[in-house]
């Protein structure tokens, strides 16, 4: 435990306060993000400590119950509104993001950044395309916290290595058409998380992961799209998201090569 940082352990105990609070809720979320990917890599062989500050929870509404309502009851829970929708800030200032893909989001308005979960809170969930996959990938495992002293443990769904895969590359495709005129936005943790996935996963089991994506229409057509960014952008170690990685990994010269040998095996074996 104490060589997990601190920030991780204060974003898995926050997790655990929003699934406590959803606890009605539990059978429509699914754990995605950083916390979900360090559940499938553990620390690989990277010498880079595992490091989230927030939780991220995705919201099938498929079947999702009217009450309890999920404003109220996060407020209840100590979390207040943050400045987006879906984001949901503890008093120890640790997130919880709750999202919602396109499909389910009750509205088609392009530049709608909240979901329509009515009776619920409009600002519950945002609307976060690259997670269709996490729909019909994913399985259930026990969250537990990361401190010794808090019993706490709960069944959730997490997504798959694949699934997350797709939507950590579908979130780096966006923001690279964005880096120009917000390079900000640009997060390199996020091609390390990446990397991680892909380092840590045996290739079959991530194409098996595509595979079944490409059963539901809106999974594939996202899963596809990811596709096409690592073959646009990380085939080769001169590519911007294997040198994203390796920048995160404190400039370790092997990570943008090891991206690329691995991106190229994954694409090869999907086709």
């Amino acid at each position: 435990m104490d060589a997990i940082a601190a920030e991780y352990v204060a974003a898995r105990r926050v997790l655990l306060d929003a699934l406590e609070a959803l606890e009605d809720h539990l059978p429509s979320l699914i754990l995605v993000g950083a916390q979900a990917v360090y559940h499938h890599t553990g620390d690989a062989v990277l010498n880079v400590p595992l490091m989230t500050t927030d939780a991220d929870l995705a919201i099938d509404t498929m079947g999702l119950a009217d009450v309890p309502e999920i404003g109220t009851v996060l407020r209840d829970a100590g979390f207040a509104p943050g400045p987006n929708p879906g984001h949901w800030v503890a008093a120890s200032q640790v997130a919880v993001d709750l999202m919602v893909v396109p499909h389910q989001a009750g509205t088609t308005r392009a530049s709608a950044r909240a979901a329509r979960l009515a009776p619920h809170d409009r600002l519950t969930a945002r609307i976060a395309r690259g997670l269709e996959p996490a729909l019909v990938d994913h399985e259930h495992v026990l969250i537990t916290a990361l401190e010794a002293t808090d019993p706490r443990a709960f069944d959730l769904a997490i997504a798959g290595p694949a699934a997350l895969l797709v939507a950590k590359i579908i979130k780096i495709g966006e923001r690279l058409g964005q880096a120009d005129r917000q390079p900000d936005r640009l997060k390199e943790k996020d091609a390390l998380d990446a990397f991680r996935l892909l380092q840590a996963i045996d290739t079959a089991d991530l194409v098996q992961g595509l595979t079944k994506h490409r059963a539901e229409p809106n999974a594939s057509v996202v899963a596809d799209e990811a596709l096409e960014i690592l073959h646009l952008n990380a085939s080769t170690a001169r590519d911007r998201i294997p040198r994203l990685a390796s920048s995160a990994a404190g400039g370790d010269a092997t990570v943008a090569p090891s991206f690329a040998v691995l991106c190229k095996e994954l694409l090869e074996a999907i086709r």
